[in-house]
């Protein structure tokens, strides 16, 4: 992330594994809102584009950011990520949450991260082409 002097920020988002590396840019404003959501959705479309990537069996899912909210108490600083999941006719809830202690617009990507890392191992690990079943 570089913070603009105008006081806004650039963010890139980048997955990288084996012979795969899918990323995005983004500028927000620097309001409250934009440090969680820019974040949030940059992680989001970077984890869109990695499922497409990895699928074979024509299979869409789509991953739609809902909210994302900093929970602040006298000892925690926390940003929650809520995400679904459509798969069809299904819609899963999925949420994620991390401490904003090295920064909000960081705890905002780490929390979309905890948010969708289970589905899409579930989802890559079910795809044939990765030694999973289609059912």
């Amino acid at each position: 992330m570089n913070k603009n002097p105008g006081g806004g920020f650039d963010i890139l988002v980048r997955l990288t594994g084996n012979d795969r590396s899918i990323g995005t840019q983004r500028e927000a404003a620097g309001t409250e809102d934009d440090s969680l959501e820019v974040p949030a959705t940059a992680a989001l479309g970077v984890i869109q584009e990695f499922l497409r990537s990895g699928r074979t069996d024509g299979r869409q899912t789509m991953l739609r950011f809902l909210a994302a909210q900093r929970v602040r108490s006298s000892a925690h600083d926390v940003v929650v990520v809520l995400v679904e999941a459509d798969i069809g006719d299904r819609r899963i809830p999925l949420t994620g949450a991390a401490s904003a202690y090295q920064g909000v617009e960081r705890a905002s990507i780490l929390a979309t991260l905890q948010a969708t890392n289970a589905f899409v191992a579930g989802t890559l690990t079910a795809n044939p082409v990765n030694g999973g079943s289609t059912r």
